[in-house]
């Protein structure tokens, strides 16, 4: 098992679950169960403590939520680091955007830090609903503090790019399908407004694929005011024929072209028990903080 998930075969098993064979359907959701430890379990509310901070979400599951479905292990890390950082980036206060938010955590997280108004976005419709749920969990915890949900596209901040690569309805490219034409209505009626922008903007293992590095950098520089942060805590995740120090090399390359001023820093990793289980999974190179800032 270990050595099929070291080879990204979990993966090319999860293509097989769109597949008409219902025999083959079968076979690759068992052996993915086998694979996932912890992620095999089905959606749920799931409560973790983060200082003196307990911090509810609702998880879906991968077909609604792709890979925003869960908790990952960067969303743990930034948690943390945002418990004894949250002054470094004038969270009291301010309006702050969380981007690939998935099931939300940072985010509701910095609500209880004493943020103003923090908002959601993501890009699937399942994860905007899921997103709704865990507002629903922590509004009473989070009074004070407008919560709210969007959708935002980061490929449509470059030119073209949307229709170079161009995503399936179903997300990240492992699980298609969907009602397209549902799926554009959800889109435009919870779109971010164009015109705002944030002085603080959070996100987590938020660069995952291709064209990620450059939509990514094109929608922070949109959405990030003057002045402005935007902390990203990433896994250093190899990708097929490129190193994770390359990939983040590329991130920072495309935001520095945009004008903003860069830093990359060694984030601190989880506990080796805590990747026991199959719950997470470790990359080589770790996980950093990237800080993008417009003066």
């Amino acid at each position: 098992m270990e050595e099929l998930k070291r080879h990204g075969g979990v993966d090319r098993l999860r293509k097989a679950l769109v597949w008409d064979d219902e025999e083959a359907v079968d076979i690759a959701a068992s052996v993915i169960a086998s694979c996932s430890g912890y992620t095999a379990r089905g959606p749920g509310t799931r409560t973790q403590t983060f200082g003196e901070h307990s911090v509810a979400v609702h998880e879906t599951d991968y077909v609604e939520g792709g890979l925003g479905w869960r908790v990952w292990a960067s969303g743990v890390v930034m948690c943390r680091e945002l418990i004894a950082r949250h002054r470094e980036i004038g969270l009291h206060g301010a309006d702050v955007l969380e981007v690939g938010a998935g099931c939300g955590v940072v985010g509701f997280l910095a609500a209880r830090l004493g943020a103003r108004r923090v908002t959601f976005t993501d890009y699937l419709p399942g994860l905007l609903s899921n997103l709704d749920r865990s507002v629903e969990l922590n509004a009473e915890a989070c009074d004070g503090c407008e919560l709210r949900v969007a959708h935002l596209e980061w490929l449509s901040a470059v030119p073209g790019l949307s229709e170079e690569a161009k995503r399936p309805v179903g997300g990240d490219g492992s699980c298609s399908g969907g009602d397209a034409s549902a799926f554009a209505s959800i889109a435009a009626a919870r779109r971010l407004p164009d015109d705002e922008t944030f002085p603080v903007i959070l996100g987590s293992d938020v660069c995952y694929e291709d064209p990620l590095p450059e939509a990514l950098a094109h929608t922070l520089s949109k959405r990030l005011a003057t002045p402005g942060v935007a902390w990203l805590t990433l896994p250093v995740r190899d990708w097929p024929g490129e190193s994770g120090e390359a990939v983040i090399d590329r991130l920072v390359n495309f935001a520095t072209d945009l004008g903003m001023a860069a830093t990359v820093e060694k984030a601190p990793d989880l506990e080796e028990d805590e990747y026991e289980g199959g719950t997470f999974v470790r990359h080589r190179g770790g996980m950093v903080h990237v800080w993008l800032r417009r003066e």
